[in-house]
């Protein structure tokens, strides 16, 4: 019984390595990532290099469309992110598959660039590697091949995971770095994920996502507009962010706009270190968006 357990573990651990390999991500990375993450899987000598032969196309910003207003500061503490054609592998049907994946996102930056700056030059990376780590997990799971019936909803789940721990991972890299800088400012964070035709919105903060649509019906001239939020604010008035502040220590002061201790008027964000006890760098990831959910509305 002894020797047929140990051939078993073998197996097993043959099979890791097997998938591993041929996928260009060795064991010895994944062990890397389970302890310290992307942030640690870049610092390595080996798994910098496995990352730069990936040859990920980085921030492609075809088709993509945007416009800025400065207003009186002397420089921009805002930024953009838009790639509509990251190619990522995910466990499907025959194992992993490449699926393209459009990725849009704004930093509403405050106090200074540094946060949104930072959040907008790592989210690519760190995103695309959470997500091809957490394949790589499952494919040990499912033995390389998904279950037709979990097909969609493991991988909607691959990257709402890989969501959260890029938004996390993020603001604590910024802390770290904010805390030796002493640097005071924050960002807010609204990612919009497409897959497939269907919106995936993640959201820190109160930069709002809005889905505007145009119906133009046959024979009518005149067009039917339409807008829809798919994001819910993180203000300091909410009931439910009010009554965790307060059991932190914190208050809401402000007249007219209420603020985190009377300085800041989110109550969720990257950064913000002087104010972080407080405040949660947490995404608030709303549910897949499709088209026929859409025209119902």
């Amino acid at each position: 019984m002894m020797e047929v357990l140990k051939i078993a573990v073998l197996f097993l651990g043959a099979f890791v390595v097997t998938i591993a390999l041929s996928y260009g991500v060795s064991v010895s990375c994944m062990m890397v990532y389970d302890e310290g993450g992307v942030s640690a899987v870049l610092q390595s000598p080996e798994c910098s290099r496995w990352i730069l032969s990936s040859g990920y196309p980085r921030n492609q910003t075809v088709n993509c469309q945007a416009a800025t207003f400065q207003g009186s500061r002397e420089y921009q503490e805002d930024r953009l992110l838009c790639d509509l054609h990251m190619k990522i592998p995910l466990l499907g049907k025959t194992g992993l598959e490449e699926f393209t994946i459009g990725l849009v996102a704004v930093f509403d930056g405050h106090g200074g660039n540094e946060a949104s700056e930072m959040a907008s030059k790592l989210l690519l990376d760190y995103f695309y590697m959470h997500a091809v780590f957490n394949s790589y997990k499952l494919m040990t799971q499912y033995r390389g091949v998904l279950p037709v019936t979990e097909d969609d909803i493991t991988q909607l789940e691959i990257l709402r995971e890989a969501l959260l721990n890029t938004i996390h991972e993020v603001d604590f890299k910024f802390s770290q770095d904010a805390f030796e800088k002493k640097l005071f400012s924050g960002s807010t964070a609204t990612i919009a994920l497409l897959v497939d035709g269907k919106i995936l919105i993640a959201n820190v903060g109160d930069s709002k996502a809005l889905l505007c649509t145009e119906n133009i019906q046959s024979g009518n001239l005149t067009a039917n507009l339409s807008a829809i939020e798919l994001t819910e604010d993180h203000h300091p008035d909410r009931d439910d962010e009010r009554a965790r502040i307060q059991a932190a220590g914190g208050s809401i002061i402000g007249l007219g706009v209420p603020r985190v201790n009377g300085i800041l008027a989110v109550s969720r964000s990257i950064g913000d270190v002087y104010l972080k006890r407080f405040l949660l760098g947490f995404i608030l990831i709303g549910r897949m968006h499709s088209r026929d959910s859409i025209r119902e509305r």
